[in-house]
C-alpha cells in the first residue's frame, strides 16, 4: 500500500508499505528520495495533538488503530538537526535539494535496513526516540548518549506511576475526573520546567569547562615544567565535558518522554470529552421522543373531545323539533349529516390508526435507544472495570449481592445473564414499556450493591 507523509510541507507517497514496516524504513526510504542524511523524527499528528513513533513502531498498524479517524491523522517527517559525521559542504560534492511536486519512492530491501543478526523488531527497545540517518558508524556522542542509567529510569518510572496513564495504540475513554487530570498535567509542566532548569545548568557548566579548556590549550606553548600536569587537568576536565554532555542526552530523552506522556493524555481528556458529548445528545433525542409523544396523546384527547361535542350538539338538536315538517326536514339534514359524520368518521378511524402506529413506532424507537443506552452504560462500566484492574495489577472478585424487593421483582432471564457474564452489569428488566413515560427520566441508574466488591 501507499504511505502518505508530509516532508517541508511537501507530500510525498512512500509505496510498498506494509505492517511490516517500521518507521525507521520509511524515514531511511523518505531520506534517501530527498538525499539529505540527519537526525530525523516521524511525528503522528491528530488536530491538536502530536505523538513521535518509535523506531521499531509499524505506522500502518499505528493509523489502523484510529479507525474511522484514520484519515485525520496526518505523518510529518521533522529534521531535528545534521548528523553526527556529515561532512561539510566543501569536503563534498554538494547534497541535492528537495524537489518540489509529489514523490513516489519504493521502500529499500529490508535485508538491505536490517543488521544481520538481528532476527526481531526488538520491541522491548526503550521508545519515543528521534531517528538518525546517516551513513557512516556511530560516533562517541552516539555511544554515550545511547544507554539509560538508574536516576532516569526510576524519574521516567515514578511519572509514569503518578500519571497512571499506559501507553496504547489508539485513543481510548478517560475514566478519571477532570480535576485529577488537571492535578496530573500540573505534575507533568513542573517536572519538564524542572528538567529544562537542570539542563540550562548543564549547559552553563559545560561553556565555562569549554572556555577554560580553552584557555588552558591557548597557554599551552607557555608553560614548561608544568606541562604534566596541565595535561592531568585537561584529562579531567575532558572527562568532566563527557560526563556533562552524557547527562545532557539523558535529560533530553526524559523531556521527550515527558512530552509523549503529555501528548497521551490529552488525548485520554479530548476521548472523554467525546463521549459525554455522545451521552448527552442521546439523552437530547431521548427527551425529543417523549415530547413528540405526549403531543400524539394531547392531539388524539382533542379528537376524542371534539367527537363528543359533536354528539351532544346533535342531541340538543333533535329535541327543538316540533313540527313534523320540521321533523321531516331535519331527519333529511340529519340522514345527511350522518352520511357525513360517517365519512368523518372513517376519515378519523384511519387518522387514529396512523396515529397509533406512529405511537408503536415511537415506542419502539424508544426501547431501541433505551437498550442502545444500556449497552453503553455496560461498555463503559467493562472499561472502567478493565482500567481499574490495569491499574492495581489485582484480581477482582464480584460478591453476590444481598437480595431485595426490587431485585425480586427483576424477570429470572436479567438475573440468569448477569450471573452467566460475571460482570459488573445491570439486569435487563422484561417488563414492557409503561405508558407513563417519565421512568425514563433516569436511565443511567444502577441496582448493584456498593459493598459486593473486595479487592
Amino acid at each position: 500500500m501507499e504511505l502518505k507523509v508530509w516532508v517541508d510541507g511537501v507530500q510525498r507517497v512512500v509505496c510498498g508499505v506494509t505492517e511490516a514496516t517500521t518507521c525507521q524504513e520509511v524515514v531511511i526510504a523518505l531520506a534517501q528520495a530527498i538525499g539529505r542524511t540527519g537526525r530525523y523524527t516521524l511525528v503522528e499528528k491528530w488536530r491538536d495533538t502530536e505523538r513521535h513513533l518509535a523506531p521499531h513502531e509499524s505506522p500502518v498498524a499505528s493509523l489502523n488503530t484510529w479507525g474511522q479517524y484514520a484519515g485525520d491523522v496526518q505523518l510529518i517527517l521533522h529534521r531535528t538537526g545534521p548528523s553526527l559525521t556529515e561532512r561539510p559542504p566543501s569536503e563534498g560534492p554538494p547534497l541535492r535539494g528537495p524537489e518540489r511536486g509529489l514523490h513516489r519512492q519504493s521502500l529499500p530491501p529490508l535485508a538491505k535496513l536490517r543488521h544481520p543478526n538481528d532476527g526481531s523488531l526488538h520491541r522491548r527497545e526503550p521508545r519515543r526516540k528521534s531517528l538518525t540517518f546517516t551513513g557512516a558508524p556511530r560516533s562517541l556522542r552516539e555511544i554515550l548518549s545511547g544507554g539509560r542509567i538508574g536516576d532516569a529510569e526510576g524519574k521516567r518510572r515514578l511519572l509514569l506511576g503518578s500519571v497512571g496513564i499506559h501507553h496504547h495504540a489508539g485513543p481510548a475513554f478517560g475514566t478519571a475526573p477532570p480535576g485529577l487530570w488537571t492535578c496530573h498535567m500540573e505534575d507533568l509542566v513542573r517536572l519538564v520546567s524542572l528538567q529544562r532548569e537542570t539542563l540550562n545548568v548543564l549547559e552553563k557548566k559545560l561553556e565555562a569547562y569549554e572556555a577554560e579548556l580553552q584557555a588552558w590549550s591557548e597557554g599551552r606553548g607557555g608553560r614548561g615544567a608544568g606541562c604534566a600536569a596541565d595535561l592531568g587537568r585537561g584529562g579531567g576536565l575532558l572527562e568532566e565535558i563527557l560526563r556533562l554532555e552524557k547527562h545532557l542526552r539523558k535529560n533530553e530523552v526524559e523531556m521527550e518522554e515527558e512530552e509523549f506522556w503529555a501528548t497521551e493524555l490529552q488525548i485520554e481528556i479530548e476521548s472523554e470529552r467525546q463521549l459525554e458529548e455522545r451521552l448527552q445528545e442521546l439523552r437530547g433525542r431521548l427527551q425529543g421522543c417523549e415530547m413528540e409523544i405526549k403531543e400524539k396523546l394531547t392531539m388524539l384527547k382533542g379528537v376524542e373531545a371534539g367527537l363528543e361535542e359533536e354528539k351532544l350538539q346533535r342531541e340538543r338538536q333533535e329535541t327543538q323539533w316540533v313540527s313534523e315538517a320540521e321533523a321531516r326536514a331535519q331527519v333529511l339534514r340529519v340522514k345527511a349529516e350522518l352520511k357525513a359524520q360517517e365519512r368523518q368518521a372513517i376519515q378519523l378511524e384511519s387518522s387514529c390508526r396512523a396515529v397509533d402506529r406512529s405511537l408503536g413506532q415511537s415506542s419502539k424507537k424508544l426501547q431501541d435507544m433505551q437498550q442502545e443506552l444500556e449497552q453503553l452504560t455496560k461498555e463503559l462500566r467493562q472499561v472502567n472495570l478493565q482500567q481499574f484492574i490495569q491499574q492495581t495489577g489485582t484480581k477482582v472478585t464480584v460478591l453476590p449481592a444481598e437480595p431485595t424487593e426490587e431485585d425480586c421483582a427483576n424477570s429470572s432471564s436479567g438475573s440468569d445473564l448477569a450471573a452467566l457474564t460475571g460482570s459488573l452489569k445491570r439486569p435487563v428488566s422484561t417488563q414492557p414499556v409503561s405508558s407513563h413515560l417519565r421512568v425514563l427520566a433516569n436511565p443511567l441508574s444502577s441496582g448493584l450493591n456498593p459493598e459486593g466488591i473486595y479487592v
